[in-house]
């Protein structure tokens, strides 16, 4: 099956889950036609992503935009009454006008390439363009809403209302995210399903899963990985660490990531004194990740809600972690408790609370057993219920119906 797929912004590198689901999709032989609206804010990329042969077409400029709007205005393909109708209703800053006429290039694209339905990631501006999209030329697109998005993000209710009842089926990475979207928009509960993020465990071999790392130090190596935004609980983390090193732990900890807290977040390793403990990596590549994976002991994560309700809802890195053998060490939040068996697979604490957070750590830091019958259940956990080859299922499923 030829399928469209759009983004708002492709490729990001924290969106690995959006890769693992095209490429399962080429290997079963569907033909992707890839679009996104703006390009990746930075050069670096997944080093998997070149076995992806899908071409990745983006809007163009200014310029050539006004051109093919004066061009569907000419043969009467601009969207008037959708267009005046979402500025009255949403206002100026959902920029409707810019909607419809990026709108107008991936209608080419697809018409183009005959596309018969195209699938959005994220209730956002691509989710809105893809209205827009439907309503010039008729395809029809289905649309995975993930959490942020949705919560903080899109701002608007009412738009997601509309979103959800255009799609043509919608889906939700958890069971959480599902319900919350079903109450947001009642009228289209039906159409609204879950779909896990799935894991390649291609690229988690077994019988690196296990394997002892020579010329292992008593010191204990944490990891933890995201972007440095607030309902990461990257602060949570370094207060947990703090409390660690009061307490004698030998450890040090990596953070790979970046993002807008990351001097704020330096000063506050800095005032606690933990420098020679905490290292920041930066934004790093997917296989960097893996290997800080294999050479960790234990994956934290310290998720939290942030002040507009934003959470992660299902990191997938906690997913890649237990696919590694390691125990996690995270929070009870949105839908970690479904991934993550409590106390099986990782020990999960409530938000923002360091205290709980240091105790899981040393509980693991200090018994290289629970390290890893833990990390033997999380495997174990991946592969029965998070491959890539089981999450798609549902999803396409739904395809099949179309």
């Amino acid at each position: 099956m030829r399928l469209g797929y759009l983004y708002s912004r492709y490729p990001v590198l924290s969106q690995t889950f959006c890769d693992a689901e095209m490429l399962e999709l080429e290997r079963r032989e569907h033909e992707i036609v890839l679009g996104s609206l703006y390009p990746p804010k930075t050069a670096l990329r997944h080093e998997y992503l070149t076995r992806l042969r899908a071409p990745i077409r983006y809007a163009p400029a200014s310029r050539e935009l006004d051109a093919l709007a004066r061009k569907a205005k000419r043969k009467g393909r601009w969207p008037t009454a959708l267009v005046a109708q979402h500025e009255k209703k949403y206002g100026t800053e959902y920029k409707a006008a810019l909607r419809a006429r990026n709108a107008l290039f991936f209608v080419e694209l697809f018409e183009h390439e005959r596309v018969p339905h195209f699938h959005v990631h994220f209730a956002n501006r691509a989710a809105h363009t893809a209205m827009f999209v439907k309503a010039i030329s008729g395809i029809p697109f289905s649309m995975t809403a993930h959490g942020q998005d949705f919560m903080s993000d899109l701002g608007n209710d009412e738009l997601l209302r509309e979103l959800c009842a255009s799609a043509e089926f919608v889906g939700a990475e958890t069971d959480y995210s599902r319900d919350l979207l079903a109450g947001r928009c009642p009228e289209s509960r039906e159409k609204i399903f879950r779909i896990y993020n799935g894991i390649d465990l291609s690229r988690f071999p077994r019988r690196d899963v296990l394997l002892e790392v020579p010329g292992r130090s008593s010191e204990i190596r944490f990891l933890s990985v995201g972007r440095l935004v607030p309902f990461k609980g990257f602060d949570i983390l370094i207060d947990a660490c703090a409390e660690l090193q009061k307490r004698g732990l030998n450890f040090n900890c990596e953070i790979i990531g970046e993002g807008a807290l990351g001097e704020e977040l330096e000063q506050r390793v800095s005032r606690q004194n933990l420098r020679e403990r905490i290292h920041f990596a930066g934004e790093q590549s997917q296989n960097y990740v893996l290997a800080a994976l294999r050479d960790s002991d234990v994956l934290v994560l310290a998720s939290a809600q942030d002040e507009r309700g934003a959470s992660d809802i299902f990191p997938t890195v906690i997913a890649e972690a237990m696919a590694t053998g390691k125990p996690v060490v995270s929070t009870t939040v949105a839908g970690i408790p479904e991934l993550v068996a409590n106390r099986e697979t990782g020990l999960l604490v409530p938000p923002r609370d360091a205290r709980a957070l240091a105790d899981a750590m040393e509980q693991f830091a200090r018994d290289e057993n629970l390290r890893a019958d833990f990390g033997r259940a999380g495997r174990l956990r991946i592969e029965q219920k998070f491959t890539i080859e089981k999450t798609i299922e549902p999803l396409l499923a739904r395809f099949a119906s179309l």
